[in-house]
């Protein structure tokens, strides 16, 4: 996500200049996810997680569509030993909020059932934008884990506002997936949030405390970097990206990471 705009080879590209042990792969952008997989692994990266489709909840004869692309990455991940697959929990049919997590437990049960099979997690990533999400807190998703089986991702850009950040990473460790980390400019008067997020470093968020705030819980996995501008579609700069890379590695690295 964080070269939205870019094609698999200039992503493959970027990270393997850059060392990369880990990067996380966006499926709609793959023409043959098991192609690219194939190459990932040939560099020497693993899959840190696999971002596949989305369930349309006002839809239920496209389900079944969507659980197909979702057995398809699971099994790619299980075949090269990745992280997890995640997607946004879908829009809001205009129900009830109760009513659209009966959906989305109608539409996901076979999906993580089939991810017990394989021993990859499905997780869902909450979040801020209602257009891909009805469970827009780190509470809720918890509420929705706990009745779905399926996984979490902790997006510090969809959560670093989160009331007692703390003790809802601590309820939430057993279904986290995966943590994402970034920066974000919380603005002022003076100086308005131009939206999205930034690299570490260049926002305002009080990052060492909130991963400490995560390592306490008890999190020992990987930390993807994401960082994406308000408009997710506008291009990246290969400069920027690795400047990012670099401060988020340090801020590990003095974490004891």
């Amino acid at each position: 996500m964080c070269t939205f705009p870019w094609s698999f080879d200039q992503e493959l590209a970027l990270w393997s200049s850059l060392g990369l042990h880990y990067a996380g792969l966006f499926g709609r952008k793959l023409h043959d996810p098991a192609e690219a997989l194939e190459r990932l692994t040939a560099a020497g990266i693993r899959a840190s997680t696999y971002i596949s489709a989305s369930f349309d909840l006002s839809a239920p004869h496209t389900w079944d569509a969507t659980r197909a692309t979702q057995r398809t990455a699971l099994d790619l991940m299980a075949r090269h030993e990745g992280g997890s697959i995640y997607f946004t929990p879908g829009r809001t049919t205009g129900a009830s909020w109760n009513e659209d997590l009966d959906r989305l437990a109608d539409a996901v049960a076979p999906t993580v059932d089939y991810a017990r099979k394989v021993g990859v997690p499905a997780a869902i990533e909450p979040s801020l934008r209602t257009s891909v999400s009805f469970v827009n807190t780190f509470r809720d998703a918890i509420d929705v884990a706990e009745r779905t089986g399926l996984s979490l991702v902790a997006d510090f850009g969809n959560m670093w506002m989160e009331r007692d950040f703390r003790e809802v990473l601590a309820r939430a460790r057993p279904h986290i997936a995966l943590v994402q980390i970034c920066d974000v400019v919380i603005g002022s008067l003076e100086r308005p949030s131009p939206g999205g997020r930034t690299h570490v470093g260049e926002g305002e968020l009080p990052l060492r405390r909130m991963m400490q705030d995560v390592l306490d819980a008890g999190y020992n996995g990987v930390f993807d970097l994401e960082v994406v501008g308000a408009d997710f579609t506008s291009g990246a700069g290969a400069a920027d990206l690795s400047r990012g890379v670099a401060a988020a590695s340090a801020l590990l690295a003095d974490l004891g990471i």
